[in-house]
């Protein structure tokens, strides 16, 4: 049901921001051309839904010409929120736009929220939450991978395998609530629950299977974190800045420069990879250092894949306390000889060898990176897969659900015990694709959404 808050007049800027040929201003809400009617003298009463005219856009209150624009009418529920909408092109100079917005805003209209275009969208029934969230990945992308990923969710492949999944559980309640309802009728009667199990275990495991894919969604929707991992000296900061081509990390031969780290997204042979330089891994007894090698052990942690450096030049000491460190994780790390330049020792033989300075090693580091992409990646667009933690969450708390059934049902409990569960896992199901009643839930999906979308 929509709030009074969103029904109002809204508007915003929904091209780029900056100079530009053109500039897109979205306004949606009820009565919106009403509103908007007196900046349009010379404009039809009745505007003709999804046709384009060229207009004279003017300030009601000191009748100037803004722009000449071009004027698009989407009538409600015809439109992207279903609500009626205008999309007003104007000259994109940053002054036009400003005095277009705030003469609408003077009329009454309100500015956008982030994401509240598509958030309209959502609760109008015009898409589905997950087709929402494929919306942002889709304006957001800047490689393959992250297109991949928002065009799954935006046609619906997650909803549709979401509802197939919904479908079965509901099947299976019906079955088991008619025996609640019915215990001496024909249909139910010295019946059992084989039929409510097999769909059961039916829908765990393609929950379960969807579940496995959140690495790879992730990989695809937000792009490879990949945590470069050393000693001070090491040589982090200055493949960071090879690899993003300019100088974002402080290069210094004094020990231990970086304290805090650093992240910065980068595109290696199309795919997006998120560096993350560290600070330098060895035993200190400087409290804001230590602080700083916490914060790299935790980043280590959440990486998909740890490039662990060591210089040609490093001491047993400095590869050990490293060894260390990376020993305790589970997930892949390469090991890197950096500054082969200066020297290759026998152990480097067996690793990567690589040289910032020369350029040595510099291809197959990329190409390493841009395989472990695509072999996480590759199979995605065969398949439905799930990209956030919200996604993954809601699997957990159905498959939770689910497992319970199984436990009970061994346990001879009651059919509405058992019905419970189920009811449960449907509902975790349906949080997925939008069946979301609380309004603090759905502010923050769309909190990352930005202005005009």
């Amino acid at each position: 049901m929509l709030r009074p808050h969103d029904q109002q007049v809204i508007a915003a800027l929904a091209s780029g921001s900056g100079p530009g040929a053109v500039g897109v201003i979205r306004v949606s809400g009820e009565n919106s051309w009403a509103m908007l009617r007196t900046c349009f003298p010379h404009a039809s009463t009745a505007l003709r839904p999804r046709f384009a005219t060229l207009q004279k856009m003017l300030d009601p209150k000191t009748s100037e010409i803004l722009d000449e624009v071009v004027l698009l009418y989407f009538k409600g529920p015809k439109s992207f929120t279903g609500q009626d909408t205008l999309e007003i092109y104007c000259h994109g100079g940053p002054y036009i736009i400003r005095r277009i917005l705030s003469t609408i805003y003077a009329l009454g209209a309100r500015p956008a929220e982030p994401g509240e275009f598509t958030k309209r969208a959502l609760l109008n029934g015009k898409l589905d939450l997950t087709a929402a969230e494929g919306i942002k990945d889709l304006v957001e992308a800047e490689s393959r991978q992250q297109w991949v990923a928002g065009r799954q969710l935006y046609q619906g492949k997650l909803r549709e395998e979401i509802e197939g999944l919904r479908r079965e559980i509901i099947g299976a309640l019906a079955y088991l609530e008619a025996m609640i309802d019915f215990p001496d009728e024909g249909d139910t009667q010295n019946t059992t629950l084989d039929a409510v199990r097999t769909r059961v275990q039916s829908v765990l495991n393609v929950v379960h299977g969807l579940s496995s894919t959140i690495n790879s969604g992730k990989i695809a929707s937000r792009g490879l974190m990949v945590a470069l991992a050393g000693a001070p000296n090491a040589g982090k900061s200055t493949l960071l800045n090879t690899l993003l081509g300019k100088d974002r990390a402080i290069v210094s031969e004094i020990a231990g420069t970086t304290r805090d780290y650093i992240e910065e997204p980068c595109l290696i042979d199309g795919r997006l990879i998120r560096l993350v330089d560290t600070a330098g891994i060895r035993e200190t007894n400087d409290i804001i250092e230590q602080h700083g090698i916490s914060l790299s052990t935790q980043l280590v942690r959440e990486a998909d894949v740890v490039l662990a450096l060591k210089a040609a030049d490093s001491s047993d000491d400095e590869s050990s306390c490293l060894d260390r460190v990376l020993s305790n994780f589970d997930k892949p790390i390469i090991t890197v000889m950096t500054k082969c330049d200066l020297a290759r020792p026998a152990w480097g033989q067996k690793v990567l060898q690589l040289s910032c300075k020369s350029g040595d090693g510099l291809p197959e580091l990329r190409n390493t990176l841009a395989n472990i992409v695509d072999n996480a990646t590759g199979d995605l667009e065969e398949r439905p897969f799930i990209t956030s933690s919200r996604h993954f969450d809601a699997l957990a708390k159905a498959e939770n659900s689910l497992r319970k059934f199984q436990s009970s049902d061994q346990a001879s409990a009651g059919h509405e015990m058992l019905a419970f569960e189920l009811q449960e896992a449907a509902r975790a199901l349906s949080s997925i694709v939008g069946d979301i009643s609380s309004e603090d839930i759905l502010d923050k999906i769309f909190s990352d959404f930005c202005i005009g979308k």
